[in-house]
């Protein structure tokens, strides 16, 4: 893997919430000139197997990857694991416990509009009939189809967001466990986006160091729309919690213009790259 090649670490098909099949994804990256592609779908590995076949007709390298949601002083934290092994019985076994959360909460949230007034049971149904694990974006895109609301942003603000009206808080494994799934699976251990948790700079360093206690290894220092003074502030903090960096888009739909897939800020000279051990 050259210095120049473009890797991008973190991307969705439609076996968790994004629009395209793992194989139209790894085909969007090739034509992007994606060198590297993680394929980390929400809390299901069902898309690798359809990534690598592709890959391999595409010339495009495929990490096997996975975005597992944990819970940390009570806030959903969002780790991925990278190079893991997918046959792997212990992650096997927890995704199934993490579906089967999804599912729960799904329903709880569906009953909770259906006591709002709104058609709960039609929309959970839609929800499912969907491709891969049932999520809130899933369920936003219902609720704009069904003409409730007028886009899913509008969705999460009215019913499905933090406080609002149909909201349920989910509940995820510890951060520590879910860190000791990926790295049972032979994987890295990165923590994604970090600046979009509503954190204090106190409170971020505190999860980083108890990431790096629970043997976390890598953090997303260039996450997609983010720019450069986010990168550089991801960086140092990288660099003082011992981290390698890791770039990736957080890519779901061509229709999000703000983050396509492989369009990313070079990672800063003084961070190692994630991916340097694996090239």
């Amino acid at each position: 893997m050259t210095h120049s090649a473009k890797v991008d670490l973190h991307a969705h098909s439609n076996c968790s919430d994004g629009s395209l099949t793992p194989a139209e994804l790894v085909q969007r990256a090739a034509t992007a000139g994606v060198d590297m592609l993680a394929l980390t779908d929400h809390d299901t590995v069902a898309g690798l197997d359809e990534a690598q076949s592709a890959g391999g007709l595409a010339g495009v390298r495929i990490v096997p990857g996975v975005e597992i949601s944990a819970s940390w002083r009570s806030q959903a934290i969002h780790v991925l694991g990278l190079w893991i092994d997918p046959a792997s019985a212990r992650l096997q076994s927890a995704l199934g416990s993490q579906a089967e959360r999804r599912r729960v909460r799904m329903r709880k949230i569906c009953a909770a509009l259906s006591d709002l007034g709104l058609p709960g049971a039609a929309l959970l149904a839609a929800v499912e009939a969907q491709p891969g694990l049932p999520t809130r974006s899933h369920l936003a895109a219902a609720l704009v189809a069904g003409g409730h609301v007028g886009r899913t942003d509008h969705a999460f603000r009215k019913y499905l967001g933090a406080g609002a009206a149909a909201h349920i808080a989910a509940q995820w494994p510890a951060l520590a466990e879910v860190v000791a799934w990926i790295r049972d699976a032979g994987g890295i251990a990165s923590l994604a986006h970090p600046a979009r948790y509503a954190l204090s700079a106190g409170g971020r360093r505190q999860l980083l160091a108890d990431f790096v206690a629970a043997g976390g290894g890598a953090l997303e220092v260039v996450t997609g729309g983010n720019g450069a003074q986010h990168s550089e502030a991801c960086a140092m903090l990288a660099m003082k919690f011992g981290l390698l960096g890791s770039v990736g888009s957080d890519f779901h739909d061509p229709q999000f213009t703000w983050n396509p897939l492989g369009r990313l800020a070079k990672l800063p000279d003084c961070v190692i790259p994630v991916w340097r051990s694996h090239a």
